[in-house]
């Protein structure tokens, strides 16, 4: 760090800043890789996309972290050898299907170069998980893990929601995010409900010790972020995610449900009673199945666009990538800000069938499906160990997290159905990070209550 702050002093106007930049990154990727995660965390809401000669960009610190990290990982699994390889990572076969059928997509790429780029940022990726199963080995960890996650979401979407009070009447539009950590209210709001879904876990399902005052403040903080977004799939995602908390069933948690409830009418209620929010909220919510909306017609078209890409190349798609330079926008439909970019399909898993076929589209239900077997097969073994072993320690708080962190996969996951966002770096590296997390805790797990009968 000392040296990356004199190359910066030095280099500050000079291309070769790149090189003291990579270099000290590479350092902290090698000498400590946990470290070098939190780091990634710490910048996560404030990476910044930099563009390099041929058009190449590349989101920074995020991505070129991301891919020295899965060096030093992969060389630390190559020298250490059947040690480390011994504890495997238990999604490894679903995320290895998924890669394969990146790098097969590639055969009918249309544009290679873009295609590769889009390819290898999506490896990079993928690999936050298997990173963070070999890094998060304990609670204090994982704790570290939370602490260095949460504080820069806390700036960040404090310093969000100060500014969009500010402009209040531009909620719905993405210019309302200039100068902001997030560039629309889809990442912003995307971003907010997992952290907000983890805490509000904590808060209904752990009977442990921990400091309320500071939880009771992240939740009715997150809360009030999260009333600040203004997209439809947000509101959709973090009310199926809130039901699915409500549906698991654990010990004296009834009156928290209540509580949290009613605490969260009241602040939707507040935020509802200032005339011009109310007057926003009504008219965005009257659009959600509105076929004239101009949105839900540009959302219908690309749908169509998807399913006409995968029936062109079924089996290993149209190339990683191709779908936003297949598609043409419609200035009329989006306006003439937004059809200047090139979007996805506005489905990730229709986006995922176009693009990867059937082979791809089949990798990434895998994933989600191993995901969701494998929480409810740690929450079931949990109440197992609590039901024979009363005395066991820390019990409702792993019931917790992985509650938790299950509920804001889902809220990704559901959101995936109307947007595809996992490309951002706000968004992909919470998606991927909690796969590792919850495959860490049932390392955690295993050899915390190894003692214990089965």
């Amino acid at each position: 760090m000392i040296l990356l702050g004199v190359a910066l002093a030095v280099y500050a106007d000079s291309p070769w800043l790149v090189i003291p930049f990579l270099g000290a990154l590479t350092l902290t990727s090698f000498s400590a890789l946990d470290y070098a995660l939190y780091i990634l965390l710490v910048f996560l809401p404030f990476s910044f996309r930099f563009i390099f000669a041929y058009g190449t960009e590349m989101q920074v610190p995020t991505e070129p972290l991301l891919a020295v990290m899965s060096l030093a990982l992969i060389v630390r699994l190559f020298v250490t050898g059947r040690q480390n390889l011994e504890i495997k990572f238990p999604f490894r076969f679903p995320l290895a299907l998924y890669a394969l059928s990146l790098c097969l997509s590639l055969v009918n790429s249309a544009r290679l170069y873009s295609s590769a780029k889009g390819t290898i940022r999506a490896l990079a990726y993928m690999m936050i998980a298997v990173i963070t199963f070999y890094v998060v080995t304990d609670k204090q960890r994982l704790k570290r893990l939370f602490v260095f996650s949460v504080v820069p979401a806390v700036v960040a979407v404090g310093w969000t929601v100060i500014f969009l009070i500010d402009r209040i009447g531009m909620w719905r539009y993405s210019s309302a995010y200039e100068g902001l950590p997030f560039t629309s209210y889809s990442h912003y709001g995307a971003f907010v409900a997992v952290f907000l879904l983890v805490i509000l876990a904590r808060n209904m399902f752990d009977r442990g010790i921990r400091d309320r005052v500071i939880w009771t403040f992240l939740l009715v903080f997150f809360f009030i972020g999260i009333g600040m977004s203004f997209s439809r799939g947000v509101w959709v995602s973090f009310i199926a995610s809130v039901g699915f908390l409500f549906l698991q069933k654990t010990e004296g948690v009834q009156h928290k449900k209540i509580l949290i409830l009613i605490g969260a009418f009241a602040l939707f209620a507040f935020l509802l009673s200032i005339p011009p929010v109310f007057r926003m909220v009504t008219s965005r919510l009257s659009t959600i199945a509105s076929l004239s909306y101009g949105t839900n017609k540009e959302r219908l078209i690309r749908w169509g666009t998807a399913v006409m890409m995968f029936l062109r190349h079924p089996i290993m798609g149209a190339g990683y990538g191709m779908f936003a330079f297949t598609f043409k926008n419609n200035p009329a439909a989006i306006g003439l800000h937004l059809s200047q970019y090139k979007m996805g399909a506005h489905n990730e898993y229709l986006q995922a069938l176009a693009e990867t076929g059937i082979i791809g589209f089949s990798a990434w239900m895998c994933i989600i499906l191993f995901f969701f077997v494998y929480g409810f097969r740690l929450l079931k073994k949990l109440s197992h160990i609590k039901e024979s072993f009363p005395e066991a320690e820390d019990i409702s708080f792993y019931q917790s997290v992985i509650i938790g962190v299950m509920a804001a996969e889902l809220s990704l996951m559901v959101h995936f159905l109307v947007n595809n966002m996992i490309q951002a770096d706000v968004v992909g590296v919470p998606f991927w990070l909690l796969i590792g997390v919850l495959a860490a805790l049932g390392n955690i797990i295993e050899r915390k209550y190894a003692g214990y009968a089965q």
